[in-house]
């Protein structure tokens, strides 16, 4: 499919006339009807929608080519790499106990969650490789990579052959997250891609609420905690055939060749943004726990992600080698408030969809003493509100046309299951948790699928890569920086205030008895000691929700400036 085709394949004349977004247009190369690049010379505006009777007649509606079980194969192919990558997001959060029993090295514990967020750090130069190489065989290419990181962790002898494992397992996982949106948004019509991108967040969203809870099967099983990730293999091996056999083959750039597209890649931005990005993942991350925040270390952090902000901003607008249009940031969506608002909500709502999954878990963990299985279990009324949510939204807002308030309500949600969560106590009632964490998962999932459709509705057809990874970045950046910020507060409070009640006790014992009740460390306590620790680490726990309070607080105020236009 050559890339006019492609372009076809998801433009719709009517979206596009009725709702765009002011973006520097001289900066996007469209093609003509015989393939040729041409700049754009004038500037795309806010218009105002056109009734059929001013149009005259109504523009036919686009079609999707890819039909029958052939479409239906594709797309559960798609969905089974979502699932995959949301696993293995939140699989370890139920068996890291039994990690530190293999390896010991509890210095490192931060690492295995923050690994795989590290990897996915490449959504912004993955995203760009989806604009312009053959999107197939990047596909399935990115399949690989996350089947070789999952090997790894499995066979890890070490830790530090666990977390490259998990870091590559990362790079591969956002690919194919990435490949998943990017094939529904060229292979679907502008109406109907809300529905089928629900579909993709609804899986993400079930996955990474099971992460736990198969993490914590295999973890107590005899096969043990290795085999939650070579389990991976085995649905790779049982969707390879639909991959191969039915996802189109489209190549954005056919008319270039393959050193052409190289060459095109922003190979110096790259480098500065993701080693400013793990700079910065890290300082939040290791601050206090890892390194004392006054340390040369967290210093040096902080030091070298200023500085590579600065330089990656400084390449992005000055560069004088790449063509704007090529360059890995797509800044110039920047001069538009309504994407800038867009980005942050998905931003916050992966931040919080992430925290929770962290979190409830081990507050049931130590506050009811369950095991990891049955402490992920718990996470199914999260699951329940995300889903239903999702779905709600893929199917209603295209037929209502408004997008902006499923904004206000979800951000209103989350604002206020955060403002519940913060007075949970070790006596509050299951009832009373489950429905804290129900109202957060609606609020999560009331606009997390919205995101991606809305800006492809918003920008013109040529700009899709960049809209996807536009959100895919603040997306994944809330993963991180909101998870490592609810992480160090999580530890910090809860290390200084077990030291004070555990004086003499090592600082690594400190960081393990933080991972849940069933460690070698709180089993040695008597039972007074063990009720004061989970006393402490419960308070401790509940302080993570403050961030999503902080976060959500001015989401909820940026959803109050989106458009009230219609876009569908």
């Amino acid at each position: 499919m050559t890339a006019t085709t492609a372009q076809a394949v998801f433009t719709n004349p009517e979206v596009e006339e009725k709702a765009k977004v002011e973006i520097p247009s001289s900066t996007i190369a469209q093609s003509d009807d015989d393939g040729s690049a041409q700049d754009q010379t004038s500037n795309t505006a806010v218009s105002t929608p056109a009734t059929d009777s001013e149009r005259g007649t109504k523009p036919p509606e686009d079609v999707r080519t890819l039909r029958g079980l052939k479409w239906f194969f594709a797309y559960t192919s798609l969905l089974s790499t979502t699932l995959l990558y949301a696993l293995d997001g939140t699989i370890v959060a139920a068996m890291q106990p039994s990690i530190l029993d293999s390896y010991g090295e509890t210095e490192k514990l931060p690492w295995i969650g923050v690994g795989m967020f590290l990897g996915a750090l490449t959504v912004l130069p993955i995203g760009r490789a989806f604009g312009v190489f053959n999107v197939k065989w990047l596909f399935i290419g990115l399949v690989i990579v996350f089947e070789v990181g999952s090997v790894l962790c499995g066979a890890a002898p070490n830790m530090d052959a666990f977390i490259v494992g998990r870091v590559i397992q990362g790079v591969g996982a956002c690919g194919c997250y990435l490949g998943a949106v990017t094939y529904i948004s060229m292979t679907t019509t502008v109406r109907e891609r809300p529905l089928y991108l629900s579909g993709i967040v609804a899986t993400w969203s079930m996955g990474s609420v099971l992460g736990p809870v198969v993490g914590g099967a295999f973890a107590q099983s005899s096969a043990t905690w290795r085999w939650a990730f070579y389990i991976n293999l085995v649905i790779a091996a049982v969707f390879a055939p639909p991959v191969i056999l039915c996802l189109p083959n489209i190549d954005p750039a056919a008319d270039m060749t393959f050193v052409e597209k190289l060459l095109t890649q922003d190979w110096a931005s790259m480098v500065i943004f993701l080693g400013g990005a793990a700079c910065l993942a890290m300082a939040l991350t290791f601050g206090g726990t890892v390194y004392a925040f006054d340390s040369p270390q967290e210093i040096a952090l902080w030091t070298l992600s200023g500085v590579l902000l600065i330089v990656f901003v400084l390449v992005t607008v000055y560069h004088p080698l790449v063509e704007y249009r090529h360059r890995l940031y797509p800044i110039h969506l920047m001069k538009s408030m309504e994407l800038n608002i867009l980005q942050f909500a998905i931003f916050m709502a992966a931040g919080a969809m992430v925290t929770s999954l962290y979190y409830i878990p081990l507050l049931f963990q130590f506050t009811r003493g369950d095991g990891a299985l049955i402490a992920g279990v718990r996470l199914l009324p999260f699951l329940c509100g995300m889903v239903f949510a999702s779905v709600a939204n893929g199917a209603l807002m295209p037929r209502l046309g408004y997008y902006m308030p499923w904004y206000v309500l979800g951000n209103g949600l989350i604002l206020i299951g955060s403002a519940l969560m913060v007075t949970v106590e070790v006596s509050t009632s299951d009832a009373h948790i489950y429905g804290y964490t129900i109202i957060l998962g609606v609020g999560c999932g009331a606009f997390f699928t919205s995101g991606f459709s809305v800006v492809q509705a918003l920008v013109e057809a040529s700009e899709l890569s960049n809209a996807i990874s536009y959100m895919a970045i603040g997306q994944t950046l809330g993963q991180i920086i909101i998870l490592s910020l609810g992480g160090s507060l999580f530890q910090n409070i809860g290390a200084q205030r077990l030291s004070e009640i555990l004086p003499g006790v090592p600082q690594e014992e400190i960081i393990e008895l933080t991972t849940g009740t069933h460690s070698a460390v709180f089993e040695a306590l008597d039972g007074e000691m063990q009720a004061q620790v989970v006393h402490t680490v419960t308070m401790a726990i509940r302080n993570v929700f403050y961030v999503l309070l902080a976060t959500s607080a001015p989401g909820l105020i940026g959803s109050l400036f989106l458009s009230r236009r219609k876009i569908y």
